[in-house]
């Protein structure tokens, strides 16, 4: 869910931004019309540095939904394989020293995911360390930090990011701009990589941050 507060603050940009780049990860299949266009409109305030990536992104978007079957192709080549996988999108490939799915990485990321409240939903689960799932408990952190007063949900990011996903995204964005396998995912990958900059930055410990989001 979207937030829409009527002046939106940092913390609502945020959830809404990790919200649509959750989406993004998911398979073509599972994206919606309206995609491209909450990219554009709900990533970053106007004057934002990202704001003219992200425009470009959703203008790439766009066009990727209108050729499903190339986008598909693209997508499983950079995420699923079945031979080599160019962009591996689990945090266990780039944190575990064994690189192995399903250990101690996915595990720790579940973890987080209880002590925050969360449960396996129901249904096909995917592993709980797939990006789109970090993505999506970044959201679900940062919208409790824009509907609530309690700064626990704040130092809650802090520790995802700096423990586990901000360690690995970048490089992850990195092997999606290596790989050129499409025009859209080359520039997500390009908007992954400032997002992660300006995430990085952000959730460095200050203070700012925890107070006000």
């Amino acid at each position: 869910m979207l937030l829409e507060p009527e002046e939106p603050g940092p913390a609502v940009w945020r959830a809404n931004a990790y919200h649509v780049l959750a989406r993004a990860f998911r398979t073509p299949a599972e994206w919606t019309p309206a995609l491209p266009e909450t990219l554009r409109e709900r990533f970053v305030p106007p004057d934002h540095p990202l704001r003219e990536l992200a425009t470009k992104t959703a203008d790439a978007w766009e066009d990727a939904l209108r050729d499903p079957e190339q986008t598909a192709v693209a997508h499983a080549r950079l995420f699923l394989g079945p031979f080599e996988i160019q962009a591996p999108p689990y945090a266990s490939l780039y944190l575990d020293p064994q690189r192995r799915l399903m250990g101690a990485v996915s595990q720790e990321a579940a973890r987080a995911y209880a002590e925050a409240g969360l449960g396996p939903g129901p249904g096909p689960r995917e592993a709980p360390d797939h990006v789109a799932c970090e993505l999506e408990f970044m959201y679900f952190l940062a919208f409790q930090q824009a509907t609530t007063a309690d700064r626990e949900w704040a130092d809650r990011q802090q520790r995802f990011w700096q423990g586990h996903l901000g360690r690995w995204l970048p490089e992850l964005a990195a092997n999606m701009a290596a790989a050129e396998s499409h025009p859209f995912y080359d520039a997500l990958a390009r908007l992954l990589r400032g997002f992660a900059a300006c995430e990085a930055k952000l959730l460095s410990g200050s203070e700012h941050f925890a107070d006000g989001g």
